[in-house]
């Protein structure tokens, strides 16, 4: 099953002028994040040859604007999507959705699948600027092993591969996505390095909020295993 990268920022420049984030297109039909900038997304789509009315599911790792900005721009595109966001979500980011769209929301706390072969992991919980927020990925089941498609890992890219590996009892083949190592020392994205490795992590994208020390620490480690990210890119 084909995993296309349809947008992503990860430098401090773009991010400055709220360019930022990431979105994934599964298959045909499953959206993972929808980036921060609607014109962007839907540039990237039509530039790649993605048909936005095909789009059925769009899978929202978390609620904040880098991962959610293109999502009402899509619904005006297409309002037929189900948007799949976690229990923990505030109730006031469904009603605004709700108020102007007709959309299906459907809230996650345990492993869903969304799709044949495509799963959310559940919710997992985890900490970001002193509170407790919740984040999903997306699971692509590939039969003997897992794909995995994080958006930033605020409850620890560890955590989440192992949370992953418990509730799916699979080993991971990729870990693509935001590991969220932007302002960590090269001390602890090294000994993150290693856990990820540990776990047998086949190969491995980071982008978005990784930070470009840690994606060099990433692309030293895993070698041949390390996939540079492009908008475009076939995983």
């Amino acid at each position: 099953m084909n995993i296309v990268l349809i947008a992503e920022a990860s430098t401090k420049i773009q991010r400055v002028f709220k360019i930022w984030g990431v979105s994934f297109l599964v298959g045909e039909n499953v959206l993972f994040d929808t980036f921060s900038s609607a014109r962007i997304l839907l540039r990237n789509m039509k530039r790649l040859r993605v048909n936005p009315s095909k789009i059925e599911h769009v899978v929202l790792s978390h609620e904040h604007w880098d991962h959610t900005g293109g999502l009402e721009d899509l619904l005006k595109t297409n309002p037929n999507i189900k948007v799949y966001i976690c229990e923990g979500f505030s109730r006031r980011f469904e009603s605004d959705l709700k108020d102007r769209f007709p959309v299906e929301i459907i809230r996650i706390r345990d492993p869903l699948q969304v799709a044949p072969g495509i799963h959310s992991s559940g919710q997992i919980e985890g900490k970001y600027s002193g509170s407790t927020i919740f984040e999903q990925c997306l699971v692509v089941d590939h039969g003997e092993f897992v794909d995995v498609l994080v958006g930033c890992c605020h409850p620890g890219a560890v955590n989440m591969m192992r949370t992953v590996m418990e509730r799916f009892g699979k080993p991971i083949g990729l870990l693509a996505g935001g590991f969220h190592l932007l302002d960590k020392e090269a001390s602890e994205i090294s000994q993150i390095a290693d856990e990820i490795e540990g776990l047998n992590v086949k190969r491995i994208m980071p982008c978005h909020c990784t930070g470009r020390e840690a994606v060099e620490i990433f692309r030293k480690r895993f070698q041949d295993r390390f996939i540079p990210a492009r908008v475009g890119i076939e995983l």
